[in-house]
């Protein structure tokens, strides 16, 4: 994670949706020494899962690693799986923010854009092997909002969607997102089977994700969208 992070951990862990589940008093401890012992605790959890399995990490672990008493960690996390959801996010966030910079119009094709973005993809995880294990680990930790996982894909998906809405007209095309959702789905699928057997997104199962995902979309889309 990089040390732009700071100020996101900030507002996942205060102002989200997501510190009502996690965090037991959203408004906690937003000092300054609060934010920098929150931020402790995740560097400590992300360290220690780049060489661990993340269900063998404990509490106890993480704040030996962060050299902060466990008594004091409870403020910010009830437990080691709400530390490790709050990476999971901040993970989603910094994966968004990485291919929402990628740019239709620098494509030829609607499959050339879409595959620029699996390739980008597969690079921001393989770059930081604790995305990986959040994401396609066995026994990653699951949001209780059993909904809040499809949010996160239909967010991602309406990003994707509306770049290329932008710049094709797309507008016979009924079921547009439900179209890309589902090849969002199989892009997932083949990431995680190339986790299980690889312990990384390869550059090979990356180009059949692409083929895949494309194949699935060109039973709809024509090679070649009208434009704008």
């Amino acid at each position: 994670m990089t040390e732009r992070s700071s100020d996101l951990i900030k507002d996942v862990l205060v102002d989200s949706e997501l510190a009502k589940n996690i965090v037991p008093n959203k408004f906690k401890h937003t000092s300054k020494q609060g934010r920098a012992r929150r931020q402790k605790l995740l560097m400590a959890a992300k360290k220690l899962s780049e060489t661990r399995d993340i269900q063998d990490i404990s509490l106890a672990d993480v704040c030996e690693k962060a050299g902060i008493p466990r008594a004091s960690a409870y403020h910010f996390f009830p437990n080691v799986e709400s530390i490790f959801l709050a990476l999971r996010f901040l993970s989603y966030i910094e994966t968004f923010k990485a291919l929402e910079k990628i740019e239709v119009h620098d494509f030829k094709r609607w499959e050339d854009y879409l595959a620029q973005v699996i390739r980008q993809s597969g690079q921001v995880f393989n770059n930081d092997v604790t995305k990986n294990k959040l994401m396609y680990g066995a026994n990653a930790p699951e949001f209780q909002d059993h909904d809040y996982d499809e949010r996160i894909d239909i967010n991602m998906v309406g990003m994707i969607v509306g770049k290329l809405s932008d710049y094709y007209d797309m507008s016979s095309f009924e079921d547009i997102d439900d179209l890309f959702l589902i090849a969002y789905g199989i892009i997932h699928s083949i990431f995680a089977l190339s986790f299980k057997q690889f312990d990384e997104i390869t550059a090979e199962m990356c180009e059949e994700t692409i083929k895949a995902s494309v194949a699935y979309l060109r039973c709809y889309l024509p090679e070649h969208l009208p434009r704008r």
